[in-house]
């Protein structure tokens, strides 16, 4: 029993992660060929593509009944993205912060995670409309953000234009890529919530837990790579816009899909601890990134110590 659900969980790990991979880099050669800036790659295709798993991860467990872990996943993961995440790319590499991010995308972030938090509270659950609605406002960030950074024009800089390993590609072979990368992400998803639904029920413990913990941090993997790569590589608009726009996409797209196809309720657990918990890291992000307009590697630290301390207040 334990073993196999943990070749489950670790098997879709896998496959969740070799999905992400040919999502985001199509993606990134389709943004390429657009010729459209960083800033709006990170905060749009690249954040979709690393928010996809869990997109895939929720809507299947709601499918199956477990609202629990498919609220879970996408709280915790909007946790894990600024105190993780976050934390670890700035001791790659202290980050410099976009006048956009601070005038726009990080005030949207944190406008939409106190939404979310409003319809939870109210009812104890996201209903179809709401869902829809946070649909909707999800497909106006993305275009708005689209044919903002239109006019003012900037080719995907160097991670993308000159790394050797990004050949010229028609865009039907980045479509193709796209393709394959989502239903690897699906099919990755099924074996997660199979595996963590079965270690639940052998622990004792309950779903929201693993949903926070090990479900939250195996769908942030692709955010962490995709940061730790950019803060390298010295992009921060890819490493910065991709947490906050994957922590949007994490409300209005994972939610609101999720709710507009299976309506959630909402753990009471989430309402008195997680949500404010999420609420409370997205209000720290505004003045981290405010300050020198840069994430620096103290800032990093004291990122990850908040997350060493909430891991441990959970697990205790």
């Amino acid at each position: 029993m334990w073993s196999s659900n943990i070749l489950l969980l670790a098997g879709g790990l896998l496959v969740l992660g070799a999905g992400g991979e040919l999502l985001v880099r199509g993606a990134a050669r389709l943004a390429r060929q657009m010729g459209v800036s960083a800033l709006v790659v990170g905060l749009t295709i690249v954040a979709f593509g690393t928010s996809a798993p869990e997109t895939a991860v929720s809507m299947q467990s709601a499918a199956g009944g477990h609202d629990a872990l498919a609220v879970a996943n996408a709280v915790g993961s909007c946790i894990m993205n600024i105190l993780l995440v976050l934390g670890v790319a700035a001791l790659v590499r202290p980050l410099r912060v976009s006048r956009n991010v601070l005038r726009t995308d990080a005030p949207c972030m944190l406008f939409f995670t106190a939404v979310f938090m409003l319809f939870a509270i109210d009812d104890q659950r996201i209903d179809r409309w709401q869902g829809l609605l946070f649909v909707v406002a999800i497909v106006l960030y993305t275009i708005t953000t689209y044919f903002e950074a239109r006019r003012q024009p900037a080719i995907v800089e160097e991670e993308y234009e000159h790394d050797p390993r990004q050949r010229p590609r028609s865009w039907i072979l980045n479509i193709v890529a796209i393709v394959i990368g989502i239903v690897g992400l699906v099919k990755g998803a099924d074996l997660i919530v199979d595996g963590a639904v079965g270690i639940a029920h052998a622990l004792g413990a309950s779903e929201r837990i693993i949903g926070l913990t090990i479900v939250a941090f195996g769908t942030s993997l692709p955010e962490l790579a995709t940061c730790v790569v950019a803060a390298r590589r010295n992009q921060p608009d890819i490493a910065i816009g991709n947490i906050v726009g994957s922590n949007i996409f994490n409300i209005l797209a994972v939610i609101g899909l999720t709710a507009t196809a299976f309506p959630l309720r909402i753990p009471s657990e989430t309402i008195a601890f997680d949500g404010p918990v999420m609420f409370g890291t997205a209000i720290l992000l505004i003045p981290i990134l405010r300050t020198g307009r840069r994430v620096g590697r103290w800032e990093g630290l004291l990122l990850l110590a908040l997350f060493g301390a909430y891991v441990g207040w959970m697990l205790r």
